[in-house]
């Protein structure tokens, strides 16, 4: 299995009554508790935080800028350690999205003037729920604004991108991460996984307090994924949850996870809503298609922020092998502050769920053999890093998946084995040679490595079989016994 830890809501702040040190103790104490447990739950291999970094600074707030920074300080010092401890310090397996909370009010409100009465659109209601429309409506002083510095109002999220490159900065094996951006791709799990992480608050500010991920992003993400390797699962990131109570706004459409479904997205991970929630959505297309939703309870909200009924927590999600299915464990913070199982009466006493989805199906409805695309997508790009003159990146890419190569894959990663002199890795895939020329580059490696009696065995072994001519055996053998004698 893989495992992901999804934690969400961070909400960090020096001022939180929790500090960092508290909190990544009583996430190491859980680790320790539930790999006891029974069932037991795999050590985390990666791990997705879905928005609201940090608590935020609320309109009107005095040095605005100094306190957000000084919110992100805290977040980062929490993010790094937890990354060291709990994923051996890659940052490359830590996937990070924003949230409403990480929008800095003042500056979004700064880039927007009120509008007269006389100057009101014809259609007001209309012009305000228009998507990307400027007009933003604030109901406690019944005055309507328009967005007239652009520039100025994308800058809203600084902070927080600021943190974001901070955090990300020398990190190595990323898929496509920069700031700024509306979505950000990953890649989990030896390339089985490929993730989008989505910017869900498209025009959310001080008072547009929506979630919205442009249709065109989520397009283009998945076109990006599928053009970046056959991935056996896509998953799909972001922080707003999508659906709400009465005459609230700050959920997202609904159609938006639609289009992710039939674009082949199997998980979806999220946040805000402040409450741990694990279900299925199927929609049907040519076949019924099905994503597994999963949200986290807020790991560290204020206690006015907590739903009736629900504590602060995380997940851990599981996912199976095969890549259709995965285990949901609910923890909660209990007594003194500290993580354990959050059983619940409606899943009988256990604190997990079991999820299953339906994998992508090709034009003739047969489920994708998403390994087969994996493995195409690897030989291709292994094959692009050699002829540029970067064997050793060929070897990264091809070296785990040497015993699935087909034969052209097997002469990329020869190639990419001499071309860097690893002796051991050329043993190896010349053991058995295919060819005389093989036995006896295999036997020369062997002899260039010291390893006299794996290159006897390996004539002996081979060459009847190969029909190597007794004039070429004798010259090997001479050298294996001159190997032997000069390490006397």
């Amino acid at each position: 299995m893989y495992s992901i830890l999804h934690i969400s809501d961070l909400h960090r702040s020096p001022r939180d009554n929790i500090t960092n040190a508290e909190l990544v103790s009583a996430l190491v104490s859980d680790r320790q508790r539930y790999l006891n447990e029974t069932p037991s739950i795999r050590k985390p291999d990666a791990i997705v935080i879905s928005g609201d970094i940090v608590q935020g600074v609320s309109l009107g707030t005095v040095d605005a800028d100094a306190r957000l920074a000084e919110q992100y300080s805290t977040a980062l010092e929490f993010i790094v350690e937890l990354t060291e401890r709990f994923v051996d310090g890659d940052r490359s397996r830590v996937i990070i999205v924003p949230g409403n909370h990480d929008i800095n009010w003042g500056l979004s409100k700064d880039a927007m003037e009120i509008v007269k009465d006389a100057d009101f659109p014809k259609d007001l209601s209309g012009e305000i729920c228009r998507p990307d429309s400027l007009y933003r409506w604030d109901w406690k002083s019944r005055e309507l604004y328009l967005i007239t510095r652009v520039a100025a109002y994308e800058q809203r999220m600084d902070a927080f991108w600021n943190f974001f490159d901070l955090f990300y900065s020398g990190a190595s094996g990323l898929l496509r991460v920069a700031r700024g951006q509306p979505s950000n791709l990953y890649s989990l799990w030896d390339g089985r996984i490929g993730i989008a992480a989505f910017d869900s608050c498209h025009g959310n500010d001080c008072f547009a307090f929506h979630g919205s991920i442009p249709r065109e992003v989520v397009a283009r993400a998945q076109l990006d994924l599928l053009d970046s390797g056959g991935f056996g699962l896509l998953m799909a990131v972001w922080h707003h949850n999508i659906e709400g109570p009465p005459h609230r706004t700050d959920y997202m459409d609904i159609d938006i996870v639609r289009g992710m479904i039939g674009r082949g997205f199997r998980i979806g991970l999220y946040g805000h809503q402040h409450r741990p929630d694990a279900t299925p959505m199927q929609i049907r297309l040519a076949e019924r298609e099905t994503m597994a939703l999963v949200s986290a309870g807020s790991l560290c909200a204020g206690a006015n922020e907590i739903p009736t009924g629900a504590a602060r927590g995380y997940n851990i999600i599981e996912i199976r092998d095969d890549v259709q299915s995965a285990r949901v464990h609910f923890r909660e913070m209990s007594v003194a502050n500290l993580f354990c199982a959050a059983r619940r009466s409606a899943l009988g006493g256990k604190s997990f769920v079991d999820l299953t989805w339906d994998p992508p199906a090709d034009l003739a409805g047969r489920p994708v053999d998403s390994s087969m695309k994996r493995r195409a997508a690897m030989l291709a790009q292994g094959e692009s890093e050699l002829k540029a003159g970067r064997p050793d990146a060929c070897k990264r890419l091809l070296e785990p998946i040497s015993a699935e190569l087909p034969p052209f894959g097997r002469l990329l990663l020869l190639e990419s084995a001499r071309k860097t002199n690893d002796l051991m890795l050329l043993i190896k895939l010349l053991s058995p040679p295919q060819t005389i020329s093989e036995l006896i580059e295999r036997t020369e490696t062997c002899i260039l490595a010291r390893d006299y009696a794996t290159a006897a065995e390996g004539l002996d072994q081979y060459g009847v079989d190969l029909g190597i001519i007794e004039s070429h055996s004798r010259e090997l053998r001479a050298k294996i016994s001159a190997g032997k004698a000069m390490a006397l």
